[in-house]
């Protein structure tokens, strides 16, 4: 044994990640952060951790059977307190707390842990410890200051391992002042081993709690509770997607955030663009943040949950510029270890200072197959139809994909939960058997649903065999959302007034599977879980695309085996990311002005009969919701274009460096109508669908403004985030001179060909088609994407709302449709330039259309996600048949739930 195994006490910069059975993984984690990468720029605040030994000095030493005897007896195990308080060590009486032990009856489990943790603090710390302690916290005085505040943290032996997610199960202490009260507080943190969140997180990993031994971290204070603080994964934690940053934060202490009590602002971050300079910040989401965790005014240790102020709700908890270094130090640390990182970090209120105090292998998605896809669906159209049906009981942000569905378990606390075992066994003990027991009166059952306001560690064991998790508070960061990932349970977290919503016993459905919003649905209703082997060795001449509409959805489906997005949507940005008519925003003061006045500004009087028709009340209202709407900009325009440019950018670092081939905006006058302010700017027309939509807009000079916004957004997708894979296309164009002049507007906002920005025409009029040559010349295109459904439109004069209500129906199959898809397909080829597809047709009908494009010599096949694999199969079996070969399929095993 060196020297070093004895020493009972290390500062940080004398250990390191290779240190963790002497210090344990918090103390080998920080050693190393402070040691390897504060030269790299990287800000650690300093401290020390005592070691493995100290805490086995403090297990040998001689017991104190006076103080053990005046313990509180645990119910039902006055044997168990008698042999521990005649033991001759600590070591020994915690052996005896744990003899016989069964470790799935959590009461028991719950009294022999509490026993454990009296019979800690109620033995004297030796005095070579008790000394050491004391020199090195005097030094770190003379660092930062005498009687400096600081950190005691656990650091157990086997926690923040690549094996083991252990990180949180036992205590640590904040703003502790005096060498008294760190004395007592590492106390604490040794008797937190035995808590019995920790003991059964260690049995259920085949752990013998008392083979562990426990660090304990003592480190400079980061005063976040007078700032902000927060969580970092150097991936996306949902989805595993390995190019993002992704960062939490809210005002005050941590603690809120990993909890999950409060939802956080969050932050994403392309990594690729930081390390080339660029503002590479391509999603915001702004959370509630109307909690703070903060410091007693009574002083010492205890902390309290202040109400935020709705001014800071409203703002950012961090800059652009603090948003951006952490980016850099989170990158700096996956740098140096190799592997995404879970990261703490915290702002400190008085120097400003931005501080990592933590950082851990990333668990959940380092295990993952990552040629092995699994997918959750309900049979097409029944989560639509259940909505029509007013079968949603709730809605919540979505944790994963999965689909759950199960008995409604619903509890206020964990409190109740102990109380209700403890009434349970009782009865069992009494003869009663489970079994006979009703239902409403037993705990929690294997596949039930937990439904309650937030959960924390304790609640393990429940979540475990949970089939669906649901909590009113929280964020993708929250313990709810990390512990449901860790195994594979699907979550719905924010989910608000869910424990009002949701009855006792009440059966559900909970999917995930639908997007960023996850639904509750009341009933049991069928889903499939499909597990798909990939073969993604054979190359395809055919380049498979993505239809993607969500940006939140797309770092999930950018992992599928495609070659990029051959259709980005920006209608469901404006929808679910802007929600506010671009005129509205635009011209927000003007409207302002005229309900004060009754004047109209010149730019609104083309818009006067609409105004004037509006109740000055109704008008009111619309203002309110737009400014509550956009309340963290005093620029509503701003709004738009950072709500669109973030959009944008998170699906284009989602699959860069593949082509995104985004769609200008395609809202039509009736679906404008429905946002914030519409009804202000639109008309009504018979038939929207063949009226005022795509490039007719732009060049209207009614449109023309809300079209230079929604450029001066993509503009900087490439200029200011770096994105060069952003391709754009122009939809629903009825004449080459239309066109010429949607490409001039493009250029004068710095964006198409002059600009190194591919652009494309989607096909989906017979004047496409027919002047192909003329378009491509006009507009000088990069290539074109046939839009099936509304060709289907145009070239039968038919509703494309309705295509299935004709005697005589018509699609993407028809004859007409196809003789034109063929000779759009040969315009382009013979041009020598790109040509794909984005409707919906080879999604509807894989086994049909993707051979019959194969057959064109289309370039590129875009399909929507749930359809990518099976559409990859038909080209490559049409291009096998095309050379003369057999196809092969990978291997599939359908699970139906």
């Amino acid at each position: 044994m060196t020297h070093r195994d004895q020493s009972l006490l290390l500062w940080f910069s004398e250990v390191g990640r290779d240190d963790a059975d002497l210090v344990g993984g918090k103390g080998a984690s920080l050693g190393e952060l402070y040691r390897e990468l504060v030269p790299r720029g990287v800000r650690v605040p300093n401290g020390f951790t005592t070691t493995a030994s100290a805490y086995r000095r403090f297990l040998e030493a001689p017991a104190d059977q006076r103080a053990w005897l005046e313990l509180e007896e645990p119910e039902g195990l006055a044997r168990v307190r008698s042999t521990a308080a005649r033991c001759g060590s600590l070591d020994e009486a915690l052996r005896a707390c744990f003899d016989g032990a069964d470790a799935s009856d959590q009461l028991e489990m719950y009294g022999r842990t509490a026993l454990a943790r009296q019979l800690v603090v109620a033995t004297p710390v030796p005095a070579d410890v008790s000394n050491a302690l004391q020199q090195a916290y005097r030094e770190l005085c003379g660092e930062y200051g005498a009687e400096v505040d600081v950190a005691v943290r656990s650091s157990a032996t086997v926690e923040d391992s690549a094996d083991a997610s252990f990180a949180g199960q036992c205590e640590s202490y904040l703003n502790v002042n005096g060498f008294e009260e760190v004395l007592l507080r590492w106390k604490e943190c040794c008797a937190s081993l035995f808590t019995e969140r920790a003991v059964s997180y260690q049995l259920a990993k085949d752990m013998d709690p008392l083979a562990a031994s426990l660090a304990v971290v003592v480190m400079k204070m980061v005063r976040s509770d007078l700032a902000t603080s927060g969580v970092m994964f150097t991936l996306d934690p949902d989805s595993g997607h390995r190019g993002v940053i992704h960062i939490s934060s809210s005002y005050g202490l941590g603690e809120l955030v990993v909890q999950g009590s409060v939802s956080p602002d969050q932050f994403t971050i392309w990594k690729e663009g930081l390390r080339r300079g660029y503002s590479a910040i391509v999603h915001r989401h702004l959370g509630a943040k109307d909690q703070a965790m903060v410091y007693s005014t009574q002083g010492g240790t205890r902390t309290e949950s202040n109400d935020t102020s709705s001014a800071r709700r409203r703002q950012w908890s961090l800059s652009r510029e603090e948003i951006g270094e952490l980016g850099r130090m989170a990158l700096a640390i996956e740098e140096h270890y190799g592997q995404p990182m879970d990261i703490e970090w915290a702002k400190d209120g008085r120097s400003q200072d931005l501080f990592i105090v933590q950082a851990r292998p990333e668990t959940v998605h380092s295990k993952a197959r990552p040629t092995e896809i699994i997918r959750y669906a309900m049979p097409s159209g029944l989560a639509a139809q259940l909505a029509v049906d007013g079968k949603v009981l709730a809605q919540g942000q979505a944790v994963g994909t999965r689909i759950g569905a199960g008995r409604v378990r619903r509890y206020k606390d964990y409190e109740e939960v102990i109380l209700r075992k403890r009434a349970l066994r009782e009865r069992i003990a009494a003869g009663e058997r489970l079994e006979d027991i009703p239902a409403d009166e037993r705990v929690f059952d294997s596949g039930d649903v937990l439904v309650t306001e937030m959960t924390t560690p304790d609640w393990e064991p429940l979540m475990k065999d949970a089939s669906l998790i649901i909590t009113e508070k929280g964020g993708r960061t929250s313990h709810a959302a990390i512990i449901a990932r860790e195994f594979g349970i699907p979550a719905i977290v924010g989910c608000e007034d869910a424990t009002k919503r949701l009855a006792p016993l009440q059966e559900v459905t909970g999917t995930c599977a639908e997007g960023d919003i996850a639904l509750v649905f009341d009933g049991i209703h069928p889903f499939e879980v499909e597990r798909t082997e990939v073969d993604t060795s054979i190359e395809l001449e055919t380049k498979i695309k993505l239809n993607v509409g969500f940006p939140s959805k797309a770092l999930t489906d950018s992992q599928l085996p495609v070659d990029g997005v051959g259709l980005a949507r920006l209608e469901f940005i404006l929808t679910s990311e802007v929600g506010v008519h671009p005129l509205a925003l635009l011209y927000r003061q003007e409207l302002q002005d005229f309900l004060e006045t009754g004047k109209l500004a010149p730019v609104l009087e083309r818009f006067h009969e609409r105004l004037e028709a509006e109740g000055e009340e109704e008008l009111r209202g619309i203002l309110g919701a737009i400014d509550r709407r956009t309340a963290a900009y005093a620029d509503k325009r701003q709004f738009f274009v950072d709500r669109v440019m973030e959009g944008v950018g998170l699906i284009c670092a989602a699959f860069h460096p593949r082509p995104v081939l985004v769609r200008l905006s395609d809202l039509k006058s009736n679906e404008y109508r429905e946002l914030l302010g519409g009804r202000l700017f639109e008309p009504l027309e018979e038939n929207p669908m063949i009226a005022w939509r795509g490039a007719s807009r732009y060049v209207d000079p009614d449109f023309t403004p809300a079209f230079e916004m929604e450029c001066d957004a993509l503009r900087l997708v490439k200029r200011r985030l770096g994105l060069e894979n952003l391709e754009l296309m122009v939809p629903f164009c009825r004449s080459p001179e239309e066109g010429a002049e949607v490409s001039g507007l493009l250029a004068d906002r710095g964006l198409g060909p002059e600009a190194d920005v591919r652009l494309f025409l989607m096909i989906e009029l017979p004047s496409n088609v027919i002047e192909a040559d003329r378009f491509i010349d006009a507009m000088d295109l990069s290539g074109g994407s046939i839009g099936s459904n509304d060709l289907v439109q145009t070239v039968y004069a038919v509703s494309r709302d309705d295509l299935e209500g004709y005697r005589h129906a018509v699609d993407a199959r028809s004859p007409a449709v196809q003789r034109m898809i063929a000779d759009a397909i040969s315009s382009y080829r013979r041009r020598g330039l790109e040509i794909g597809i984005c409707g919906q047709a080879p999604s509807d009908h894989p086994d049909e259309i993707p051979a019959f494009l194969v057959r064109c010599g289309i370039s590129s096949i875009s399909v929507t996600p749930d359809t990518a694999l099976d559409v990859r199969l038909a080209v490559a079996k049409a291009e096998a048949e095309a050379r003369g070969e057999g196809g092969e399929h990978p291997r599939s095993e359908p699970d139906v739930a």
